[in-house]
């Protein structure tokens, strides 16, 4: 569970919803579901810094020829995305609905104003991608449906252990490669779904661990300053799929 009043920003609203017009107008209709995740639906969205993350829901059984066509209108929506790119996920109904490991998926797409677009579909050796069980769990608590259905209709639930071990992960991940303000919202933001099992955004895991004392203040308001000018871009954790490009 999460705050559900948050609501993405007019320019991701917008965004998302010209991106589904011209996925749902594709010949086969394979689109079920869309859904904004991330920062644009957590919380601490930046203008321009921050990625536009979404989930889209199709058919089973969808058609090469239609993931190859929906690859298509992903990269070419990189002009117009209001963020620093759209980072995203394409899952089949059925993967959605039983979300287990390997995590498989259709398609992943990064695609950006000035970037060059990466698009990424299963392999024989890597048929799934570890962080669509934090796609999947951050839909749930809080994804805005930009079209179809609200989150818990099509996707299922994740395991409390599987989180708990994927944001465990991520710490160790953000001890090596994330800024220092990064690494410490991100053990914020963990600390309290432990606690409570909220899924919340970096900046409100750091309040609410600072209005709790559960943690050394200086350096989390230290850490919530930096949030605040935009300076966790850095520390972005890409998608494990999108990583291996």
């Amino acid at each position: 569970m999460t705050d559900a009043s948050v609501q993405p920003p007019a320019s991701v609203g917008v965004y998302a919803r010209t991106l589904v017009a011209r996925l749902a107008a594709m010949p086969d209709g394979v689109l079920r579901a869309a859904y904004v995740h991330g920062s644009a639906a957590l919380g601490g969205w930046v203008p321009g810094r921050s990625d536009v993350d979404m989930l889209f829901v199709v058919a089973d059984g969808i058609s090469s020829a239609a993931v190859e066509q929906m690859g298509e209108v992903l990269r070419a929506s990189a002009g117009g995305c209001p963020g620093r790119e759209l980072e995203c996920s394409v899952v089949t109904v059925a993967q959605a609905r039983q979300p287990a490991p390997p995590w498989p998926f259709v398609l992943h797409v990064a695609a950006g104003p000035g970037r060059a677009a990466r698009t990424v579909r299963p392999e024989s050796q890597s048929p799934g991608d570890p962080d669509l069980l934090m796609h999947y769990a951050v839909c749930r608590a809080a994804g805005c449906p930009a079209y179809g259905p609200a989150p818990g209709a099509l996707i299922g639930v994740v395991p409390r252990r599987a989180i708990l071990e994927y944001l465990a992960g991520e710490l160790g991940w953000g001890i090596e490669h994330a800024t220092g303000a990064y690494g410490v919202l991100n053990a914020c933001r963990a600390l309290i779904y432990l606690a409570d099992s909220l899924i919340v955004s970096k900046i409100t895991g750091g309040e609410t661990v600072l209005s709790r004392g559960a943690g050394p203040a200086a350096v989390i308001e230290r850490a919530l300053a930096r949030s605040c000018r935009g300076q966790l871009r850095a520390g972005h954790r890409r998608n494990a799929a999108l990583r291996r490009c």
